[in-house]
């Protein structure tokens, strides 16, 4: 919802660095269209990387498994008037566990409300913070996998095994999440809130400075790790380029982080 009133093409992406051999990549193009609305595409992978697969009770199988999930979606959104826009995205996920492949769609849901605008231009003007936004967001309605490992356990067991299928709910997200910008819209502070069924109530809030409008600084908390990284921007004819590095600490033993993503406004 929040891409509502882009005003030029925008390409992302982003891929990250993690811990324990795994990678995560994204993409995405927006496009600007009539009515102070947008539509994209966008994808997103997600990688474990091998594992080599032991039984029961620990015993080497002699082969690995790995698993890597797409996610490609569909997005639009709107800006109504000029303090609310709302946003839907349809997703299809493939999943592939060696031998164990499944589907599914999902849909996003995500409204914004742009509390400024509610104040008359005169009395805005004169607002020692600007640009005040409110945002929910739902994730993942109807999304669950069937898996079925016939195929792998002809491959690896052999012929003659039952083999099983199982159901997996992807839990439904719900985000509530807010914004501002202070010191002639120099310093940006967000935070959010994340439930779902599967998890508790958690935290992320960050701030970014932004120097000689180039530069940016930034710093947060991310489920209670700390976040650090920066960006530059670049001007490049009639369009920008925007590099981003971010570091996460760790979590749970997981391993750092190193998040590399680049913005291209053309």
């Amino acid at each position: 919802a929040g891409t509502a009133n882009l005003k030029k093409k925008l390409f992302t992406s982003s891929y990250r660095v993690l811990g324990l051999d795994r990678t995560l990549a994204y993409a995405s193009v927006i496009l600007p269209t009539q009515g102070n609305s947008v539509l994209g595409i966008n994808w997103l992978y997600a990688g474990s990387g091998s594992v080599e697969a032991r039984n029961s009770v620990g015993q080497l199988l002699g082969h690995e498994v790995s698993l890597n999930t797409h996610d490609f979606g569909v997005l639009f959104a709107k800006r109504f008037e000029d303090a609310i826009a709302a946003g839907l995205k349809i997703n299809y996920y493939h999943a592939d566990f060696t031998e164990i492949t499944s589907g599914s769609v999902g849909i996003d849901f995500g409204l914004m409300l742009y509390v400024d605008q509610f104040v008359n231009r005169e009395s805005r003007d004169l607002m020692p913070v600007k640009n005040i936004q409110i945002g929910a967001v739902v994730k993942n309605i109807g999304t669950r996998f069937i898996w079925n490992n016939a195929n792998y356990l002809l491959r690896y067991r052999g012929a003659g095994v039952p083999s099983s299928e199982q159901e997996a709910k992807i839990p439904t997200e719900f985000w509530l999440g807010g914004s501002a910008r202070f010191f002639d819209q120099k310093l940006t502070l967000a935070t959010d809130l994340l439930k779902s069924s599967k998890s508790n109530l958690r935290f992320h809030g960050g701030a970014e400075y932004l120097y000689m409008k180039k530069v940016a600084l930034r710093g947060g908390i991310s489920a209670g790790s700390p976040t650090i990284g920066g960006g530059y921007l670049f001007k490049l004819g009639n369009s920008f380029l925007a590099i981003d590095y971010a570091f996460s600490t760790d979590k749970v033993g997981e391993g750092m982080e190193h998040i590399f993503s680049f913005d291209l406004l053309f």
